[in-house]
């Protein structure tokens, strides 16, 4: 059969009504699981996959691909009314997002999102269709030193990334660092940092501590509000519409944020967290106004949701085409090809082409669909920033914990959740940016075990950093960084006074 003959019998089978039905149906249910704090795709996934068992394999992975986009899409909803990532795709998100909902600009901001999020998926969808063995060997060139540099280098901006004083946003980026090295080392095997108790061995859950940083963190400033609404003004007085219309106002953003995702996305082991922040970092970069950013300025949504959706297909590329998985919902995907008797790799591209073509159809359609059902479900959710704050702080408290609870089953969870939330709390009081904290975080074991495994590779050598000729532009690329600043700011001053 020639692949147009392929193409077209995959619409007829996409296309037939059952399958639609079902592909509606995971895309609401995944909504509704990215909506919800601390299950995400990753706790959704697995127990999804035996409902596939009787499926032919071309509808089991469209499944799981609807479910995986599609609370992703959720994720952001939560984030941006609730400053509540559902999903840790979506973090970087509640950083201008929450305060756009706060100005009562909640519709527009997820009509942002929506629009942002279909665009990203769209150009991630581009990549998997007709990039795929191309970008999965440019992918297969990245080792432990590139992986390294990338993470220095979010390291390197995270001054960069929040508004207000450098050194605050230093401290609270030295102290995502710490944190992050709660745990066993991973070199030795010995655990540091974990008091003596068992339960950190694992180091701090990362669900729990976003839940707690953002959602308890802001009921602690909403118990303190004591009456009003979420929406400051009482009102809504952003529309869908708008928030529809705004992405296409700042083009270089989406074309930037599109393409960050789609790179991260192609790395193996990275994933759309990574993706949401680095996004979100670069565009503050970027900016000729950095420090509006955390004020509630659409660009700080537009990134973050563009880059996100991008990575989610970008995941897959090197997932199907080499067999190793983006990230962790990716491995699970992997694991769902796997069970349906399919190899990824060449096998997959040329033996069972009929099955890719149905699945990347499938995804068309169900992006689409994601799309239109999230902005006819967001114009009514969006109403929940106009609901009393009296009302409104029992249920987040309840989905807060429960969440917390449901992900291991364990009531210290829930103890981390609030501690975090204290904690984030009084940082935000005192003028210290969570930004920097979770870049720090998120990067600091990316660079700490991409640090020693390029070491082992290279035998000790340290110059393997700077001669891969990858890893040595990006090397590069944090010098200036680092050094061009102050010697422009000597230069202008030096003009002024002459």
């Amino acid at each position: 059969m020639t692949g147009f003959e392929i193409w077209m019998d995959a619409i007829n089978i996409v296309l037939q009504w059952q399958n639609l039905l079902l592909i509606f149906g995971i895309t609401i249910l995944g909504l509704i699981v990215g909506f919800l704090p601390g299950i995400g795709p990753l706790n959704a996934m697995p127990l999804i996959i035996p409902l596939t068992f009787g499926m032919s394999p071309g509808i089991a992975l469209i499944v799981l691909g609807v479910l995986y986009n599609s609370t992703v899409y959720g994720g952001s909803i939560s984030a941006i009314l609730l400053n509540t990532p559902g999903t840790s795709a979506s973090i970087a998100t509640c950083f201008d997002g929450y305060p756009m909902s706060r100005k009562g600009r909640g519709g527009e901001a997820i009509g942002i999102s929506m629009m942002s999020s279909f665009i990203g998926g769209i150009v991630g969808l581009g990549g998997l269709i007709f990039l795929s063995p191309l970008i999965s060997e440019f992918a297969l060139k990245f080792q432990p030193a590139e992986y390294f540099m990338i993470a220095l280098l979010g390291l390197v901006l995270i001054s960069k990334s929040a508004k207000g004083s450098m050194l605050k946003a230093s401290i609270s980026g030295a102290f995502g660092v710490l944190t992050s090295c709660v745990g066993m080392d991973i070199m030795t095997g010995q655990p540091r940092f974990t008091f003596g108790t068992h339960y950190l061995h694992g180091g701090i859950p990362f669900i729990s501590l976003i839940i707690g940083l953002f959602a308890f963190s802001e009921v602690l400033f909403l118990i303190k509000q004591k009456e009003g609404t979420i929406s400051e003004k009482g009102t809504l007085s952003g529309r869908i519409i708008d928030g529809l219309k705004e992405p296409f106002r700042h083009i270089k953003t989406l074309i930037r944020s599109a393409l960050v995702g789609l790179g991260i996305g192609i790395i193996p082991g990275e994933g759309a967290t990574v993706a949401n922040v680095t996004a979100y970092i670069m565009e503050v970069k970027a900016s000729k106004n950095p420090e509006a950013f955390g004020t509630g300025v659409p660009e700080g949504v537009i990134a973050p949701e563009t880059s996100n959706n991008a990575c989610v297909f970008g995941t897959l590329i090197p997932t199907l085409t080499i067999g190793i998985p983006g990230g962790g919902v990716s491995a699970i995907f992997l694991g769902g090809v796997m069970i349906h008797g399919l190899n990824p790799g060449l096998e997959l591209f040329s033996r069972h082409k009929d099955v890719l073509y149905i699945l990347f159809f499938g995804l068309v359609v169900s992006h689409i669909l994601i799309f239109i059902c999230g902005t006819i479900l967001s114009r009514y959710i969006a109403r929940v920033t106009i609901i009393p704050v009296n009302i409104l702080v029992p249920p987040i408290i309840a989905i807060g914990v429960t969440s917390t609870y449901l992900m291991r089953n364990n009531i210290i969870d829930v103890v981390v959740t609030i501690i975090s939330g204290l904690i984030g709390y009084f940082m935000r009081k005192n003028g210290y940016s969570l930004i920097p904290f979770l870049v720090g975080f998120i990067l600091a074991p990316i660079a700490e075990r991409s640090f020693f495994q390029a070491l082992l590779i290279a035998d000790g050598s340290y110059l393997t950093f700077i001669l891969r000729p990858i890893s040595g532009i990006l090397f590069l690329s944090i010098i200036l960084i680092v050094v061009l600043p102050p010697i422009l700011k000597k230069v202008r001053t030096r003009k002024i006074k002459n």
